[in-house]
């Protein structure tokens, strides 16, 4: 890579760190760097989960500093760096008094104690739900602003802002008043088909007032200031761009193009991002979706069946060797529904569904084998609400997250769903975040700078040779499924 090349910077703020990461145009990564947030014991009660702002900031600090001496230790030019924008955890939030300090502790995605708050939301706002395919539940930010305003009185009459956690890194590197996303204010009740916020927030919560502007995501809002480059290492005054959520963030980086294609993440969980000409409406709230410059959405849903199961039955296996025994058992392993806990929320709501194996599996190696075949089956399922739900015709799977690290689990979603899995290189929020960049820095369609800048490591293509064993084996899951009520 010449030093002289154009690049851009990504950063991700993650729920145990900050990652930077700064590409060229064309996807090659020149330098990334990483830092983690100090290790702070919680004691919480159950359910309840916070963060100091300021530490999201110094640790954004320490790895932004990090990546500087990198490019400097390379021979970089501040010259060529083009831009930043920041990702952050979706629903996550802070609150700012009028100076921009953290009023109290961040409430994180994961904190669960406006459930109450998100039930009542889902009655006031039930006609703005319905018509924008999603409802409310304690992951979002609207849930836990209300808890604030009726719990905690005194730390709401204080906020002067509301903010995510991307808005809140954004503010200290420009040293502006907070200016937030339209995919980060989706949680927070942002209406993305009318742009704007809708008036139910304030005439019957009140809280008008006390959110920010919103742009669309690598629109330029502002520039790094001289103490925020003291502070990071950044040269002062380079461009900074609205960013997105870590989620949108990666499916950027997985490279998906046209209508149709997914962005699958097999981790813990099953997570599908896709790529549409229009707004989903799925009964129920199974599907909600984001928006991208240019006004393509991205339709998206979880499955509880993902990768959870590999660590509660096999975690002290050699997964590697396992596979390499398997592969021949894979097709006709006993159909199984995989899931590890108790509950299931797509591609159908069932809070009390379990796993279960339609016949028992002769061994560990035939367990496993059932397990990878079977979560193979949920996704293809999925596919098929998702596609019925987005009108749009399948396109090409982009598989990021710890289960695609296995070819063989690759090969066999290839083969079970019938379609082309592709791996790509650098799966990854914060080149994601670079991809915003590069395509407000170039003026050009997101679509096309994805193609540009993400780079395809392994495609797998579906065996048409068992395409019809593979249907039979469907069809055998979908029916023990509505056997015992499921579907």
């Amino acid at each position: 890579m010449p030093n002289g090349s154009p690049l851009v910077i990504g950063i991700d703020v993650g729920t145990g760190g900050v990652r930077a990461l700064a590409a060229t145009m064309d996807g090659e990564v020149a330098a990334t760097q990483a830092a983690d947030f100090p290790v702070t014991p919680e004691h919480l009660p159950e359910g309840h989960h916070e963060q100091d702002p300021e530490m999201w900031w110094q640790t954004a600090c320490r790895a932004l500093g990090r990546l500087a001496d990198q490019l400097k230790q390379s021979g970089t030019s501040p010259d060529v760096l083009q831009g930043v924008a920041v990702d952050g955890t979706s629903g996550t939030l802070a609150a700012l008094d009028a100076a921009g300090r953290p009023v109290r502790p961040a409430l994180m995605y994961n904190d669960l104690r406006g459930a109450d708050q998100a039930e009542r939301l889902n009655e006031l706002a039930s006609d703005f739900l319905a018509k924008r395919g999603y409802s409310f539940n304690a992951s979002f930010s609207a849930a836990k602003i209300l808890y604030l305003q009726e719990n905690e009185p005194q730390t709401f009459e204080r906020t002067a802002r509301f903010v995510h956690q991307a808005d809140f890194v954004v503010t200290r590197l420009t040293g502006e008043p907070v200016v937030t996303d339209f995919n980060n204010a989706l949680k927070t009740g942002y209406d993305l088909l009318e742009d704007r916020w809708p008036g139910w927030l304030d005439l019957d919560l009140g809280i008008g007032d006390r959110l920010p502007p919103v742009v669309e995501p690598g629109t330029r809002i502002g520039r790094i200031s001289p103490t925020a480059a003291e502070q990071t290492g950044l040269p002062a005054g380079l461009a900074v761009m609205a960013g997105t959520t870590d989620g949108v963030a990666a499916c950027l980086a997985s490279g998906l193009q046209k209508p149709g294609d997914y962005n699958t993440s097999l981790g813990t969980t099953l997570v599908f991002k896709g790529l549409s000409d229009r707004i989903s409406i799925a009964p129920g709230g199974l599907v909600y979706s984001h928006r991208l410059p240019g006004g393509r959405w991205l339709p998206g849903a979880a499955s509880n069946t993902g990768a959870e199961w590999i660590g509660r039955w096999f975690g002290d296996t050699d997964l590697v060797a396992m596979d390499a025994r398997a592969a021949d058992l894979i097709p006709f392993a006993p159909v199984a529904y995989p899931l590890a806990r108790r509950g299931e929320r797509f591609p159908f709501v069932r809070s009390q569904a379990e796993g279960f194996f339609v016949r028992e599996a002769d061994s560990s190696l035939q367990r496993y084998a059932a397990c990878l075949l079977g979560t193979a089956l949920v996704e293809r399922l999925c596919y098929e609400v998702l596609d019925a739900v987005t009108e749009e015709s399948a396109g090409a799977i982009y598989a990021t997250g710890g289960g695609s690290r296995s070819g063989l689990w690759n090969q066999c979603r290839a083969d079970v769903t019938e379609r082309v899995v592709h791996r790509p290189q650098r799966a990854e929020s914060a080149f994601g975040s670079g991809v915003l960049v590069a395509s407000s820095v170039l003026g050009e369609p997101l679509e096309r700078v994805i193609h540009r800048m993400v780079h395809i490591e392994t495609s797998f293509f579906p065996n048409v040779s068992r395409a019809g064993l593979y249907r039979e084996r469907f069809e055998e899951f979908g029916n023990e499924l509505r056997r015992r009520g499921y579907l």
